[in-house]
C-alpha cells in the first residue's frame, strides 16, 4: 500500500502543536448502524477497573468524552461507541461501555456484533483460532451481564457473530391511547426495554418512504407512555424506558419478521436492533407462536437481517425467559483520530437534533 496511509506532516504537527487529547478509533457498520470502537486515548483513572465502575465514573467525571465520540459535528443520532475495558470480571475476556447520544445503555447488539467484529478482525484477544481455525468462542462483560461470542470463518475470511445475548422477556401489557387511537402494548426487555406495537394493528407502514411518519408516533407514544413513569410490575423497580419497537409479523410466515425501532431524539435503527431483536423473539416464545428452536430472521426498514433462536428458556411462576443467540455481522469502515482544539466551543459536542 502506499504511503497514503500515513498522515501528512501538517496533520502531525497540528496535532503534536498542543494538547488535542486525541482518540483513536476504528468505524464500523452493523446492518448499516454504526459503531465506533475505542482503541487508544482515553485513560481511567486506578482503581476503576471493571465495567460497572467505568461506566459510573464516565458518566459521572467525564462524560464529554462520549459526547466527542458520538454527539454532532464528529457523530449524529444513530452513532453508538465502545470502550473497551481490560476486565476479567465474571469470567469474560474483556468489558465494554456503550456509549449513545443519550445515554450509557446496559446493552446494544448491533454494537456488541460490531465490538467482537472489530476484536476478531484486528486480532485484540490472544490466541483466538488457537483451538479451531473455523470457529472461537469468547465473552464480552456489559453493564447488562455477560454475552457469549462465537466468531466463524472460512479459510482466513470472518463471517458471522453469533451473540450469546442476556435473558429476555415480556415486562408487560397494557393498552395506550395517543391521540384518540388505543394502541395495544407489550413492554419487552432484551439487554434494554422496548415499547413494542404491531404496526399493522395500528395501520402503520414500516417503509422506508413512511419514515417520518414512524418517527413522530413512536416519539408520541413514548412520551405518552412514560410520562408518569414506567414500572416493572413484579419487582416494582422504576425502568429506564425510552425506545420503541413497531413489528411486522404473521399470521403466515412464522419464520420472519420486520423489526423498526426508533431511538432518541427520533432517529431509527438501520439495522434489525440486536436487542429489539431478543425481545421480540422473547415476546413470540412466550406466546408460544415460535418454538425455542426454531430460528426467526428479522428484517430492518433498511433490509438488512439477524437470526436469532433459543439457546435457553426457563420459566419461573410469573415469567418466562429466554435467552438468544443471535447471529449477524459487522464491517470495519475506516479508521479515525477524533482530536479537539482548545479554541474550539463545540469541541465536545453537541446532542443530535
Amino acid at each position: 500500500m502506499s504511503d497514503s496511509r500515513i498522515l501528512p506532516r501538517a496533520a502531525i504537527n497540528w496535532l503534536d502543536h498542543s494538547d488535542r487529547q486525541e482518540i483513536l478509533a476504528v468505524d464500523s457498520h452493523t446492518g448499516g448502524n454504526p459503531t465506533r470502537i475505542v482503541l487508544s486515548g482515553i485513560e481511567l483513572p486506578v482503581g476503576v477497573a471493571t465495567v460497572d465502575a467505568a461506566r459510573e465514573w464516565l458518566r459521572n467525571n467525564a462524560d464529554h468524552w462520549r459526547r466527542r465520540l458520538v454527539h454532532e459535528p464528529r457523530g449524529g443520532g444513530l452513532t453508538c461507541a465502545v470502550l473497551p475495558i481490560p476486565s476479567k470480571e465474571d469470567g469474560c475476556d474483556i468489558g465494554a461501555v456503550i456509549l449513545e447520544p443519550g445515554s450509557y445503555p446496559p446493552m446494544c447488539g448491533h454494537c456488541m456484533i460490531g465490538f467482537a467484529s472489530v476484536i476478531v478482525e484486528l486480532d485484540m484477544l490472544p490466541n483466538l483460532w488457537r483451538d479451531d481455525p473455523t470457529r472461537t468462542e469468547f465473552s464480552i462483560r456489559t453493564p447488562a451481564g455477560p454475552v457469549g461470542v462465537t466468531a466463524r470463518r472460512e479459510g482466513d475470511k470472518f463471517t458471522t457473530i453469533t451473540l450469546t445475548n442476556v435473558e429476555s422477556f415480556v415486562v408487560s401489557r397494557s393498552d395506550c391511547e395517543v391521540d384518540g387511537q388505543a394502541m395495544p402494548v407489550e413492554l419487552l426487555y432484551g439487554g434494554d426495554y422496548y415499547i413494542s406495537v404491531d404496526s399493522k394493528a395500528i395501520g402503520l407502514s414500516l417503509d422506508c418512504n413512511n419514515a417520518t411518519e414512524i418517527v413522530r408516533v413512536a416519539r408520541r407514544l413514548k412520551e405518552i407512555y412514560t410520562e408518569k413513569g414506567v414500572y416493572d410490575p413484579i419487582s416494582n423497580e422504576l425502568l429506564d424506558v425510552y425506545q420503541v419497537l413497531f413489528y411486522e409479523y404473521g399470521p403466515t410466515i412464522r419464520d420472519r419478521a420486520k423489526i423498526v425501532v426508533v431511538a432518541p431524539p427520533g432517529v431509527i435503527d438501520r439495522s434489525p436492533c440486536g436487542t429489539g431483536t431478543s425481545a421480540f423473539f422473547a415476546k413470540l416464545v412466550t406466546e408460544g407462536q415460535i418454538e425455542p428452536g426454531q430460528t426467526l430472521t428479522t428484517q430492518s426498514i433498511i433490509g438488512s437481517t439477524f437470526t436469532v433462536t433459543a439457546k435457553r428458556v426457563r420459566a419461573t411462576a410469573d415469567r418466562t425467559f429466554v435467552t438468544p443467540a443471535l447471529t449477524g455481522r459487522a464491517y470495519i469502515n475506516g479508521f479515525l483520530i477524533i482530536a479537539a482544539d482548545a479554541e474550539d466551543v463545540l469541541a465536545d459536542g453537541f446532542a443530535p437534533l
